[in-house]
């Protein structure tokens, strides 16, 4: 049987593998970061409030942000997970009393179950997290780009996501690779159903001819893994795994990257570019971490995620998985919220243009690495 102090170690492991699961934030935070100039609004709330629903799948869970009114969801609460949901029931009973203080507790920016906005329908983007993590781990900024209409649809990749570190399976990558694909098959094939579905929460709601993918980490290499696939119109991916293999295609596609990533450097982010076919952009953030991306980054600055929770209990962490874990999430790096802030408008702003929406890219170009005070980014195209 696996002991407590084996199985908090795994859980560091997995949370401080390429892509990190969720913990806990701090929605009351203030970016430092401030938009200089009209061009970086998606870097803010969108017009809509934002609904969340938990689908399921055959042999894994959806979770999905979208569009709704804030007439009806602002007078619903804001939606909470805790950082122990992706941890197997009987690996749970094995914790014990949390210290006092100790808060486990992530709030999102959207509303449980509520109706969705009339209006639609809204393109959808497909989301993968990274190696480690799990559908819940981004709530913050999948709601963010939801709120600009996009119905966003987070699937548990359990071949490579938080259980698959208890068993070994996320090291089979070759094996692996067909079950991945297909279960991105599956979730849009989930949201045709959903769409469709006459007594459905989201009916009408979902825009097929429509298609986005975004992915963190191993997550962006799952979706480069479908810049083939003609459904989808735009590929993103966070400080992403390389494509496999050379590539041919020309779906528009966008990396962005972080200076002080320590798992996906920039060097590596730079020559995954230079694989990739044009249209293509690659934006490169200044003092932002590998694991900048994901809800966990406020909760490791205070202290309350679970590798803060091992060293509260006395449990010995290596010092490399304690780099990984707060890379990008401590006081010298920068600020979170201005982080999201910066990938939430490149993502927008990428997907907006790759499904035209905008017949004009608005928000990108040259100049827009100049967009933000407060941070360093830079920016690069090859759109011919």
């Amino acid at each position: 049987m696996l002991t407590f102090r084996a199985f908090i170690a795994v859980c560091a492991t997995a949370l401080c593998s390429l892509g990190l699961s969720g913990c806990a934030s701090n929605p009351g935070a203030t970016p430092q970061v401030l938009a200089k100039e009209a061009g970086t609004k998606f870097s803010q709330p969108g017009p809509y409030a934002v609904g969340v629903t938990t689908l399921k799948l055959a042999d894994r869970s959806v979770e999905v942000y979208y569009p709704a009114s804030h007439a009806v969801a602002d007078r619903q609460p804001p939606a909470t997970y805790l950082q122990t949901d992706p941890i197997p029931p009987a690996m749970l009973a094995m914790l014990p009393k949390l210290p006092a203080g100790a808060d486990l507790s992530i709030t999102i920016p959207a509303r449980r179950d509520v109706a969705a906005a009339t209006g639609g329908p809204f393109p959808l983007v497909i989301f993968s997290h990274g190696a480690g993590g799990w559908r819940g781990g981004h709530g913050e900024l999948l709601s963010g780009i939801a709120s600009w209409g996009f119905v966003v649809a987070s699937t548990d990749y359990i071949e490579y996501g938080f259980v698959s570190q208890f068993t070994g399976a996320s090291r089979n990558a070759a094996g692996r690779r067909p079950a991945v694909a297909a279960a991105v098959d599956a979730t849009i094939g989930l949201m045709a159903e959903q769409t469709r579905d006459p007594g459905g929460r989201l009916r009408n709601t979902i825009d097929l001819s429509r298609i986005g993918a975004v992915g963190h980490s191993a997550g962006g290499g799952t979706m480069f893994g479908k810049l083939d696939d003609p459904r989808i119109g735009t590929i993103i991916g966070w400080a992403p795994v390389p494509p496999e293999g050379p590539v041919s295609s020309h779906t528009p596609t966008m990396i962005i990257a972080g200076e002080k990533d320590i798992a996906i450097s920039p060097t590596a982010a730079s020559s995954a570019y230079a694989t990739l076919q044009t249209p293509k952009r690659f934006v490169l953030v200044g003092n932002l971490g590998h694991n900048a991306v994901s809800d966990s980054c406020l909760a490791i600055r205070n202290g309350n995620d679970l590798v803060g929770l091992a060293k509260q209990l006395g449990l010995g962490i290596p010092q490399g998985l304690l780099a990984l874990a707060r890379n990008g999430c401590g006081a010298d790096d920068l600020d979170t919220r201005a982080g999201w802030a910066i990938v939430q408008h490149f993502t927008v702003a990428q997907l907006r243009s790759g499904l035209g929406i905008d017949q004009r890219p608005h928000g990108l170009g040259e100049t827009s690495g100049r967009l933000f005070s407060g941070a360093a980014i830079t920016y690069r195209e090859e759109l011919k």
